[in-house]
């Protein structure tokens, strides 16, 4: 899997994958992803307390699909139904203007060298290549820290591939579950804070892997989504431990102190008596420190519903 495919299968931010589609003046608002296929078997899991009793639903989301991909099936409709709130990463809808005010006061910094001069002779051909094919230009991120430039580059190549925020799974989940509560485990400025935060080597890591991923002609869109529809958990924590996750200063900030952060949140949400249906980025819920492992370490057991 593609190094922008891993980004929009688990990591990259919804909001800003919601900022790319109004930057290419695309608006695809009015398709639908909620048709309900028989043949689907995206993973989810159900937490239990100590005595067996349900208490709570773990599902691992991807943040934008091709339009009308057929994912819902009975199990999460029916798990939904049964939980007393949505838990999301972000609970707020995207908005793309408090995104962009967020992402400008974190993302710039005056007098940085230009993208292409950040990430060596051969990455800086590929990141060429990318901006030649998305009609792009060092000068679009004059200024623009490497994390800011990845991720904008990821959500923009993803969308040119047909990758939809609107057709993503969070957006239906919040229409099944209109009533209930959402609540987020992050907000919009700490999601982009773990990637700001992220020191110089590492944000060059990424930017560097967008740039040779996105330069690459190969389509692997069909064979990830095919993996998340199967509910193929072990190949999505192989891929989770690939690429830019493989560094383990990413991973370790990406994903592993994010899910600890998430399980503290979880344990207590569930500690108060809450029934929560909890929504994430697939890789969150695949490998050794999955938010699953997390929750078990803490007592509870998780079982995962056919």
């Amino acid at each position: 899997m593609s190094f922008v495919r891993r980004l929009l299968f688990a990591v990259i931010p919804a909001l800003l994958l919601g900022m790319a589609v109004t930057w290419l003046g695309r608006d695809k608002a009015g398709q639908d992803a909620t048709v309900e296929s028989g043949s689907a078997r995206v993973a989810l899991w159900e937490i239990a307390d100590r005595g067996g009793a349900v208490r709570g639903y773990l599902f691992g989301t991807v943040h934008a699909l091709p339009p009308r991909t057929q994912w819902l099936r009975t199990a999460i409709t029916t798990a939904l139904a049964s939980s007393d709130r949505l838990v999301l990463e972000i609970a707020e809808p995207i908005d793309q203007k408090v995104a962009g005010q967020a992402l400008a006061e974190l993302a710039g910094t005056p007098g940085l060298p230009p993208p292409s001069q950040r990430v060596g002779a051969k990455a800086g051909a590929d990141l060429a290549k990318v901006y030649r094919k998305l009609g792009l230009t060092d000068a679009d991120f004059a200024d623009t820290e490497s994390w800011a430039v990845a991720l904008q580059l990821a959500a923009i190549a993803g969308e040119k591939a047909g990758a939809d925020p609107n057709s993503g799974s969070e957006p239906v989940l919040r229409r099944l579950a209109a009533g209930k509560p959402v609540a987020g485990f992050e907000t919009i400025r700490s999601q982009f804070g773990v990637f700001d935060a992220l020191p110089a080597h590492q944000q060059q890591v990424l930017l560097r892997e967008v740039a040779i991923e996105a330069a690459s002609d190969d389509d692997e869109e069909a064979a990830m989504i095919a993996m998340w529809l199967r509910g193929d958990d072990l190949g999505i924590a192989r891929e989770a431990n690939e690429g830019f996750l493989a560094d383990p200063g990413l991973h370790l900030a990406l994903l592993t102190n994010r899910n600890r952060a998430w399980a503290d949140q979880l344990d207590a949400m569930l500690d108060s008596g809450a029934r929560p249906f909890v929504a994430v980025g697939a890789a969150h819920l695949a490998g050794s420190d999955s938010l699953q492992r997390l929750m078990m370490a803490r007592g509870w057991a998780i079982r995962r519903i056919p």
